[in-house]
């Protein structure tokens, strides 16, 4: 590598490593801190080298190891390094969006398992085997937050009842969703740091509003309900039809929501009031079962292009 290059690189590191442990000891602030962990090592990856990226993220994650242990290195690899490596990675392969998110996700999900296995064989404690005691009681919690805030939690507490019993079977799907989110806001933020700065330049993200999924969603919708009655309430063919069909309500919900978002946006209102119409419905369940209703209808129908355009 050239000096220049090195010390670029160097500094790159020990900007990861920095933001990783302010995220990591700064209460409140460092949730928000956590979102800009992997952007150093998008810009690596998106400048350097594919085995310079790949070293830096290492001798990152070592210094992070030397700092706060194992664990929290293995947390800072699996969590940050690798997703941020690779996003910058496939920037530079991939022309679009869509095509650099997939493969992120994919990456994602992947280092997640692999933390998971870590965790496991450091701790001898398995992460997916949630205590259904444990998530009635935090979702118990969330129950008594919406009866603060003036919402009505009677039907929300019966819902979790139900949900308590089930949940801890659900935990591949939301590894998924967790995932795609995780990859989302890394690229985002990751994009936004990188225009300001002017290190270069991720393809930006489609308009929320024109967001579409393939037809063929729906057929994996009546497939989960097929697999989920093959297994009889229980085995691996029950919990591939659970996982998949909660994956796909949310795809269908996100659909309904950027049918929503993009009438609300023609109609004029501002984005910020648009964020909160998207938030109240997702805290009021009958609103959110209509937007999955509308993400169906318009995966078929092309609702923005039939009426709206």
């Amino acid at each position: 590598m050239r000096p220049r290059d090195l010390v670029e690189a160097s500094l790159l590191v020990a900007l990861s490593v920095v933001l990783f442990m302010a995220s990591n000891y700064l209460p409140l602030l460092g949730m928000v801190i956590s979102l800009f962990c992997p952007v150093p090592l998008v810009i690596m990856g998106l400048r350097a080298s594919v085995r310079g990226a790949i070293l830096g993220a290492a001798v990152a994650s070592l210094l992070v190891t030397a700092l706060v242990g194992v664990m929290g290195g293995a947390l800072f690899l699996f969590s940050f390094a690798i997703l941020g490596v690779s996003l910058g990675y496939f920037a530079r392969r991939f022309g679009r969006a869509t095509e650099i998110l997939f493969y992120g996700v994919l990456v994602s999900l992947a280092s997640k398992i692999l933390l998971i296995a870590v965790v496991k064989a450091a701790t001898g404690v398995n992460p997916m085997a949630m205590d259904p005691s444990t998530l009635k009681e935090g979702m118990g919690w969330a129950a008594g937050l919406f009866e603060g805030m003036g919402l009505s939690a009677d039907s929300l507490q019966k819902q979790i009842d139900q949900m308590s019993q089930i949940l801890h079977l659900m935990f591949p799907a939301v590894l998924v969703m967790a995932s795609a989110l995780d990859c989302v806001l890394s690229y985002a933020v990751s994009a936004f740091v990188l225009k300001r700065i002017g290190k270069g330049e991720l393809p930006p993200i489609p308009n929320f509003g024109g967001w579409r999924f393939p037809k063929s969603l729906f057929w994996a919708y009546l497939a989960s309900f097929l697999f989920t009655l093959l297994g009889g309430g229980k085995g691996f063919l029950f919990l591939v039809g659970l996982n998949l069909r909660l994956v796909v309500t949310m795809l269908f919900f996100l659909e309904g929501a950027a049918v929503l978002w993009y009438f609300l946006a023609r109609k004029g209102v501002p984005i910020a009031l648009r964020v909160m119409a998207c938030v109240f419905v997702v805290l009021v369940p009958f609103l959110s079962n209509t937007l999955v209703i509308l993400g169906i209808v318009d995966l078929w129908l092309d609702l923005r292009s039939r009426f709206w355009k």
